[in-house]
């Protein structure tokens, strides 16, 4: 039987053209599928990074958080240990060493101390007593002669610029020293400075 040309076009549709269609189709096919994955990927990825973003936001800003609080705790205390230096110590300063640059109390202190050191101390070493040089006039050679003839034991009296006021008192040639000057100012400080801090810097009552 002889074929036409019609018969030609459908044979060479049904051999060629059908199945490079349905192969295109399938191409097609596989292509939206994967662009689906790709695309579920993607959002999955995405979502994943985000929250992974979130989380690391919330941390940063909870460590943000911690360390403006730790500074604001920080600088409140520089503050309250500034101004406690400004007024405590200052203070306690201004009231002791008037006193302790008069010699008649100066001469009460010195009879007690020199007593109570030849009692507890024995005989072993001589009393050194440690005066501002200022004061070597003030003092003079009969108030230093009057705490001589109270002692048991021979007293050592040097004036001398690193005392500014008050007295130290010791053990000679021991380089140690009981500091009633600066040392006074301390151990007062000391004393006065939880009060300060208790009533000074107490929070609001809710």
């Amino acid at each position: 039987m002889t074929k036409t040309l019609g018969d030609i076009t459908n044979e060479l549709t049904e051999r060629i053209l059908s199945p490079a269609k349905a192969e295109s189709e399938r191409i097609l096919r596989e292509a939206g599928d994967q662009a689906k994955r790709i695309v579920t990927d993607a959002e999955r990825e995405a979502g994943r990074i985000q929250e992974a973003a979130k989380k690391e936001a919330e941390t940063v800003f909870k460590q943000m958080e911690s360390d403006m609080n730790t500074a604001a705790r920080n600088f409140i205390l520089m503050v309250q240990e500034k101004l406690e230096k400004a007024i405590v110590q200052p203070t306690v300063e201004a009231e002791l060493r008037p006193l302790l640059n008069k010699p008649d109390f100066l001469e009460k202190i010195l009879e007690e101390l020199i007593a109570g050191f030849c009692r507890l101390e024995g005989e072993e070493n001589n009393l050194e007593v440690l005066l501002p040089e200022k004061m070597r006039d003030e003092l003079g050679q009969w108030f230093i002669e009057k705490f001589r003839e109270k002692a048991t034991r021979p007293l050592i009296v040097h004036f001398t610029d690193k005392v500014s006021f008050g007295f130290k008192i010791g053990l000679e040639g021991t380089g140690s020293h009981f500091n009633f000057g600066e040392g006074l100012v301390e151990v007062f400080t000391e004393f006065c400075s939880p009060r300060f801090r208790k009533y000074f810097f107490t929070g609001k009552e809710s």
